[in-house]
């Protein structure tokens, strides 16, 4: 009895100190609403062939969507149970072909192989952010961003608190 108590408290510290260093290492998780969603999709101007990347894929809610419209879609995220949440969630709806999510840091990965890029971050990365894709992204690449905007690209075209950009 003893021993479990131990582990269960160890675990319970784990897990603890995990959240912690999940929730200051990044924006904190914040679901993308319907109608948000919906103006994502939109301003993306996804064409079949083309490949998108959510940076920061919280719930996988991105992704799953742009799967369903035949888009090999991938997420990024931190957040080791939003993945787990994630993945599941895809393999329940039989998308693992077109959706996929990485459990990976988004400041260590290459965005030169999408077309479009999803952005829900926080606004005090989104000057560093927005220096790096414009490093990695090809020339007619998009990028969308839900809320927060970025400070030295001129805004395309926006619907509400959705923001298109373009490379």
């Amino acid at each position: 009895m003893e021993s479990l108590i131990l582990v269960l408290g160890v675990l319970g510290f784990f897990i603890f100190f995990l959240w912690i260093f999940v929730s200051f290492s990044g924006a904190p998780f914040e679901p993308t609403n319907g109608k948000n969603l919906r103006r994502i999709v939109k301003l993306s101007k996804i064409k079949k062939r083309e490949k998108v990347a959510d940076i920061g894929s919280g719930n996988g809610k991105i992704v799953i969507e742009f799967a369903k419209k035949g888009i090999e879609s991938h997420g990024f995220e931190i957040n080791p149970f939003l993945v787990f949440y994630s993945r599941r969630k895809i393999k329940k709806l039989n998308l693992e072909k077109k959706a996929f999510i990485h459990f990976r840091n988004f400041w260590k990965q290459d965005f030169s192989k999408f077309n479009v890029v999803i952005v829900f971050q926080i606004g005090y990365i989104m000057e560093k952010l927005e220096r790096k894709l414009k490093r990695e992204l090809k020339k007619g690449s998009r990028v969308v961003s839900n809320t927060w905007k970025f400070p030295n690209w001129k805004i395309k075209k926006h619907e509400g608190e959705i923001y298109l950009y373009e490379i």
